[in-house]
């Protein structure tokens, strides 16, 4: 159920898209393509770390999430570009495509499915808008729950009673 729900809403978004796209007056895939071959010739290759930002600020724009540590192997270094708990992968080819890990903890009491599927769309969306690569995936991975900071109301401002069950203070010289 959850993956034809994705499924038609994938769909939707994609089709608005178009109809956005082809209301602003932007031009169709074909005339893109055809200004494309107009024009100078050479390469445009975006860093793994840029991109990594560009997911990070994305995971951070959904609410109820905060980035989590990829683990060990990040930390040391090895393997996939790590940022603030977001991993990427570029692929080379005629389009480049960008596999995305996303490692966060989620605000207790959301509905994790939920929050990962904004997490996913979030990601994918800027990524796909700011580079024109294409997102061959975005796996998220939840490593736990965080709670909201308790009120310290009771602590701060002076707002407990003075001198009740408290020794008297001495400015003078004390005896210990």
């Amino acid at each position: 159920m959850i993956k034809e729900r994705r499924g038609r809403v994938v769909e939707e978004k994609e089709k608005d898209l178009k109809k956005e796209k082809t209301a602003e007056g932007a031009p169709e895939y074909e005339d893109v393509e055809a200004l494309a071959s107009s024009t100078v010739g050479g390469v445009v290759k975006i860093s793994e770390d840029v991109i990594a930002q560009i997911a990070t600020q994305a995971l951070l724009s959904v609410k109820g999430v905060q980035p989590a540590s990829p683990g060990l192997v990040a930390n040391l270094r090895l393997g996939k570009k790590s940022s603030s708990g977001v991993k990427v992968s570029v692929h080379d080819g005629d389009v480049p495509s960008i596999t995305v890990e996303a490692y966060i903890t989620v605000k207790y009491g959301l509905r994790i499915p939920d929050i990962a599927w904004d997490v996913q769309e979030s990601i994918k969306k800027n990524l796909e808008q700011y580079t024109g690569y294409m997102v061959k995936s975005v796996d998220v991975y939840v490593q736990g729950v965080f709670f909201d900071a308790p009120q310290k109301e009771e602590t701060e401002g002076g707002s407990q009673p003075s001198g009740e069950n408290e020794p008297p203070s001495s400015d003078v010289g004390s005896d210990v």
